[in-house]
């Protein structure tokens, strides 16, 4: 009897070294995303004088930006949850040793005096078959997975559009500030060639007034605008994510392309590659599963056990030497009542289920939206830097009929103020509008799904 038991001790022992051999998950399960590495800028990004083109920027926010680092961390996290899962194919084993001093020697039988019982034993549990509930909540869980990598992608676009609409934002306006610039030099020749001809008595103080203030009323504008550049700039700095970023130069964007698709085109493309979209694709496979495997907890679970160690349990024994004991089980568990809880877990994922398809619905629809204003805002942008361009050709021309007749002595003050004014206006309205237009190209772009 013995050596019946030390045979069958050593049989479970060898089945537990081969399970777990056997079921051992491989390294290289998945591709693991690489931790974040610590938040580091380039010595060339460092200097000053090199220019920062728009892929340079889009790069350093891809990088450096907190929320595309939060957006990865919850697919690392929903990766560890897909290993989680993963963990039911594979059996459990655990250790148990106890020491208790009791009058119990059995089911119902007692002791005038206690004894000393002590038990240490290896238990090994894994669920054989449970109906697809085990499989079910894999496949949730890598739904679920999927799920949040397009988060995650959203989150990158999101973070593309607010950096190239920064980076739009900065040389709009810098290049008012170059406006800026040149009507304060064109106002301060005013100023000159007022007092001199008031001083030559051509011409009454009030020229010299007038000019002198619309001079002080530029200078204020120029200011205005110098600060908007620094606030331009850190509002980019804030987008790519790095707000110790220094000052440098940006490369030029002012090339006008014609709109590359039909509006139509851009819809249909948008729906089908958009990473929202997707995402709520896959929160929809993910409650499939998890309606499924509510349903499956009606249905029975087949588990098996087995345990193997040494303990004394027989008070007129000796302590030691322990005493080998082993058991071997296997067990199906049906379920008969659980209070409804199934049927209202059921209830609750099926609820679940049409409120992701609600939300689907809701998020093609602002798409939908997002486009179409995208792409007629592209349109008009492109007929507004056609006639913004011909009228600063006509303001120019203006101003320099104006000015020609102030010299000689035709014109009035008034005249050639208005006409500079006009001339300072045209400017800034096409350099709004070619920007405004870059703008609605990113959000195009990003709306149809390719930042």
């Amino acid at each position: 009897m013995q050596q019946w038991n030390e045979t069958v001790g050593r049989w479970v022992v060898g089945w537990f070294l081969t399970a777990i051999l056997v079921l051992h998950p491989a390294s290289g399960w998945a591709a693991q995303r690489e931790g974040p590495e610590p938040d580091k800028v380039t010595s060339q990004a460092q200097d000053r004088d090199k220019v920062l083109t728009l892929d340079d920027a889009v790069r350093l926010a891809v990088e450096n930006h907190p929320r595309i680092k939060a957006a990865n961390q919850k697919v690392g996290a929903q990766e560890a949850v897909v290993r989680q899962e993963l963990g039911a194919y594979y059996p459990t084993i655990a250790m148990e040793n106890a020491y208790r001093n009791t009058l119990s020697s059995g089911t119902v039988t007692t002791s005038q005096h206690s004894f000393d019982f002590l038990s240490s034993r290896a238990n090994f549990d894994m669920v054989l078959y449970n109906f697809g509930k085990r499989e079910g909540t894999v496949q949730s869980a890598r739904n679920t997975l999927d799920a949040s990598v397009n988060n995650f992608r959203t989150a990158e676009d999101e973070i593309i559009l607010a950096v190239k609409e920064a980076y739009y934002g900065y040389l709009q306006a810098q290049a008012l500030v170059k406006v800026r610039e040149e009507t304060v030099k064109d106002r301060e020749l005013l100023v000159r060639q007022a007092q001199g001809f008031y001083e030559v008595g051509t011409r009454p103080r009030i020229d010299v007034a007038r000019a002198e203030s619309n001079l002080f009323n530029a200078r204020a504008e120029l200011i205005a605008a110098q600060n908007a550049v620094r606030v331009a700039w850190v509002t980019l700095k804030n987008a790519m994510g790095v707000p110790d970023f220094p000052e440098q130069p940006l490369a030029e964007e002012r090339t006008i392309t014609p709109v590359p698709v039909t509006l139509p085109q851009a819809k249909e493309t948008a729906f089908s590659i958009r990473p929202e979209l997707k995402g709520f694709e896959a929160q929809r496979q993910a409650q499939d599963q998890k309606i499924a495997v509510a349903r499956r907890n009606h249905l029975p679970d087949i588990l098996f056990h087995a345990d193997y160690g040494r303990q004394n349990g027989n008070r007129d024994a000796s302590l030691f030497p322990l005493q080998p004991v082993w058991t071997v089980q296997l067990r199906l568990t049906i379920p008969i009542f659980d209070g409804f809880r199934t049927t209202h877990k059921i209830e609750e994922e099926l609820r679940n289920y049409y409120s992701v398809r609600a939300q689907e619905e809701e998020k093609k629809q602002q798409i939908a939206l997002e486009v179409e204003q995208s792409y007629l805002k592209l349109v008009e942008g492109q007929e507004r830097i056609k006639a913004t361009e011909a009228a600063v050709r006509a303001a120019k021309e203006n101003l320099d009929l104006a000015t020609g007749r102030y010299q000689v002595g035709v014109g009035s003050i008034i005249e050639i103020t208005e006409a500079q004014t006009l001339y300072t206006d045209a400017q800034t309205n096409n350099i709004r509008t070619l920007y405004d237009y870059k703008i609605a190209e990113a959000r195009l772009t990003k709306a149809i799904g390719s930042p």
